[in-house]
């Protein structure tokens, strides 16, 4: 019970509330008790003397004879007997009200006063005796009003308590309730800000406080998820730079072992390699592959770099099409394949000469080295859209996601007669990434298309 309350401030401020407000009212009304009597006492002396004195000062004017009324009344108002006598102790006039009102009046609870007066050279006494029995009656009537008063001052109190409590307390739980939200960063709330004063004020800063701290962890989070895909891209580089260079080697050492070979062959004059000539032009062949392979590499890194900038110009890549498609033609008529082309005439677009036109040869070139014989390319320029197709041929779809991965190549045994370096469209697609044009190698029913949009 103890620690349910010193748990709760509602429950805490009820208490002391309702305490604070019953002593209040107990030491009130404990006054009330004490000094009223009192003071009605000394009301009803004073009243009493005041009125003694102005009855003295008339019978000295007027005589007994002519204000028995007088007496009369003062000894009714004052709830008094009054008893006056002559110089020889012969009573004049009596009023005896006390005998008639309570014959049982205490000396504590009466007041006897005297006085002589002179009328006609004549002097009488005058003796009054005042009853204070209302005031002990009054008293008394408010002991008896004691468990009334109490059941009031209860009730009173409980029913304060309770408001005030509730007043001051609730909202005190309610930023309670919303500080323990804070503390497992929840901001879904908003504090009632309705009053003016400190608790109001409280509400207010931690709204706002609220607010900032929310905006806050927003920024912390984007930089966050920001440095988390910073990271990750950072470890897909590393990964495609230990790849790269995995397969740099793996490309150069072939060509370089096949040099080697023939070389060694040709010094020591072992067999067929006694024909120097024929093997030294087959080494140049050699080492001629080997140099453009490098420069393929090269290119690749490049580009490849973060730092890499084009040089944009304005470009007609209708006319640029053209000169790849003439490029390959004599090949592509050598293998008796047949060529369409559908060029929309003078279409413009800023970029980098060299590497589109690079990128372009690559495709077009692939389309025709890669398709049999008396296959179909068709090469179409509309819309901002290139589209390259060739019959007759078709990629693994697992090897399509991979096609632009540096050195990756769709024949798995890597023989130079059947391919490239593997270089090709991951340059292609650097370029691409650079200029922002969008790229897409499918399969189709008839063979592999290859689709470029420009912005």
């Amino acid at each position: 019970m103890i620690k349910n309350i010193k748990g709760s401030i509602g429950k805490k401020t009820f208490i002391i509330m309702m305490a604070l407000l019953i002593t209040c009212c107990i030491i009130i009304y404990g006054m009330v008790l004490y000094f009223l009597p009192k003071n009605y006492q000394t009301e009803l002396e004073s009243q009493f003397i005041t009125g003694f004195q102005e009855l003295i000062n008339t019978l000295e004017t007027e005589g007994v004879e002519n204000n028995t009324q007088t007496i009369s009344d003062f000894s009714i108002k004052n709830n008094a007997s009054i008893t006056i006598t002559d110089t020889n102790g012969n009573e004049i006039i009596k009023v005896n009200i006390l005998a008639e009102t309570d014959d049982n009046v205490k000396s504590d609870k009466s007041l006897d006063t005297s006085s002589n007066f002179t009328y006609s050279n004549t002097t009488y006494t005058i003796i009054a005796k005042v009853s204070l029995v209302a005031v002990a009656q009054s008293y008394e009537v408010l002991l008896n009003l004691i468990p009334l008063i109490a059941i009031i001052i209860i009730l009173i109190s409980v029913v304060g308590a309770y408001i005030c409590s509730r007043y001051f307390s609730k909202p005190l739980v309610d930023i309670c309730s919303v500080a323990k939200r804070m503390t497992h960063l929840d901001m879904t709330w908003e504090c009632d800000t309705s009053r003016n004063d400190e608790i109001g004020v409280l509400a207010t800063s931690l709204n706002e406080m609220s607010k900032r701290l929310e905006n806050a962890l927003n920024s912390l989070q984007t930089a966050n998820e920001q440095l988390q895909q910073d990271i990750e891209s950072e470890r897909r580089q590393e990964k495609q730079r230990i790849d790269f260079f995995t397969s740099v080697s793996h490309e150069l050492k072939t060509p370089i072992t096949v040099i080697k070979g023939e070389l060694e062959g040709m010094i020591y004059q072992v067999g067929e390699y006694k024909d120097r000539d024929t093997y030294l032009r087959h080494s140049l062949k050699t080492v001629s592959e080997m140099e453009k392979l490098v420069k393929e590499i090269l290119a690749a890194a490049r580009m490849g770099g973060s730092d890499f900038q084009i040089t944009p110009t304005d470009l007609n890549i209708s006319d640029m099409v053209r000169k790849c498609c003439r490029k390959v033609q004599g090949i592509a008529e050598d293998k008796k394949m047949n060529m369409c082309l559908e060029i929309q005439p003078d279409f413009h677009y800023q970029g980098d000469e060299l590497l589109l036109q690079k990128a372009f040869s690559n495709i077009i070139s692939n389309a025709i080295s890669y398709s049999p014989e008396k296959a179909k390319v068709t090469v179409v320029l509309k819309d901002n859209v290139l589209s390259v197709e060739n019959t007759g041929v078709h990629i693994n779809e697992g090897d399509l996601e991979q096609i632009f991965i540096p050195f990756f190549r769709v024949d798995k045994s890597r023989n130079r007669n059947m391919g490239g370096s593997g270089l090709g469209l991951y340059i292609v697609k650097t370029i691409f990434d650079h200029h922002g044009i969008s790229y897409r190698m499918e399969n189709m029913e008839q063979g592999v298309h290859f689709s470029v949009v420009f912005p």
